[in-house]
């Protein structure tokens, strides 16, 4: 495989852009910007369509649901907005009004109708959509929680924490079922495989930890990275994670083989996001340096 950098967007947003969705169903990317925007671009163009206003403060947080019909986004302000994406140009739907860092890092419940939060204690708040309201808590001992991803399947959820820690819940039951210390510093972003077989996490200890979800076993480190791992996404067909660092380098890992097989220095500063289009053809990385790129990936 050949991995081109394709198009960059210089100033996309008046600031440093700290968050990126791709949204096949609609052909469109999101970003968030700690300019307060969050901005629609056309997926293949990457010309602007819309922008979506209305936050106070930077965007910390975006998150879709599975059908791409919606969007939340959170920010500094302490205000959850639901935007409806199947509007065109999309619309703000509702907002939730939160205390400070009680919604945090943001994913979707897979019925869609509730939205999980991470909060400074380490709890996760579910809220639900409709009504607007904090329905439930899943309590945990811990820091900061700083990242949050529910797997493919929706049978659980694991949350990055500041001191290092990566908790795997029980999602239904909302218990702890494992506690994963092989990190020593902040995790900023964890995902899942698209089979749920596996859970990734990046730390500000450069590295990148993959683990087997159903028995808690670390499979492998991944080190290459030479400063903090701020972002990670894995590929639809479960080959490759791509990682985002604040070395302003985004890396391209072979699960197989456990090594990087591509490294893109695109970016000018920190690399705050990283999102695969629907067939892992394309790559979306955003960065504090005001730009947004796409990068392609084509038989060699």
């Amino acid at each position: 495989m050949v991995y081109v950098t394709s198009q960059i967007i210089q100033n996309a947003h008046e600031d440093g852009i700290w968050r990126v969705c791709w949204i096949p169903q609609t052909n469109v990317i999101v970003t968030g910007s700690v300019d307060e925007t969050i901005k629609v671009w056309n997926d293949s163009t990457l010309e602007p369509i819309t922008t979506l206003k209305g936050h106070q403060l930077g965007i910390v947080s975006l998150a879709k649901n599975q059908s791409g019909t919606e969007l939340c986004s959170t920010s500094l302000d302490s205000q959850i907005k639901v935007w409806d994406l199947s509007d065109n140009p999309p619309k703000l739907k509702s907002e939730i009004d939160v205390d400070p860092v009680e919604a945090w890092a943001i994913t979707y419940q897979n019925d869609g109708k509730h939205l999980l939060s991470t909060t400074q204690s380490g709890n996760i708040n579910i809220w639900d959509l409709e009504t607007g309201k904090k329905e439930n808590t899943i309590e945990n001992e811990g820091k900061f929680a700083m990242s949050i991803a529910i797997s493919p399947d929706g049978k659980y959820i694991a949350t990055g924490s500041e001191h290092g820690a990566l908790y795997l819940f029980n999602n239904e039951t909302g218990k702890l079922v494992h506690t994963f210390s092989n990190h020593s510093m902040a995790i900023r972003a964890v995902c899942f495989s698209p089979d749920s077989k596996y859970v990734v996490s990046g730390s500000d200890d450069k590295k990148i930890n993959i683990y087997e979800v159903e028995h808690g076993n670390i499979v492998t480190t991944l080190y290459g990275h030479t400063s903090w791992v701020l972002c990670l996404d894995f590929s639809p067909d479960g080959v490759h994670i791509a990682s985002g660092s604040s070395d302003k380098r985004i890396k391209i890992w072979d699960i197989n083989s456990k090594e990087c097989i591509h490294t893109f220095d695109s970016h000018t500063e920190q690399v705050w996001g990283v999102a695969y289009n629907k067939d892992g053809s394309k790559l979306v990385s955003v960065s504090d340096d005001k730009s947004v790129a796409i990068h392609t990936t084509t038989d060699s």
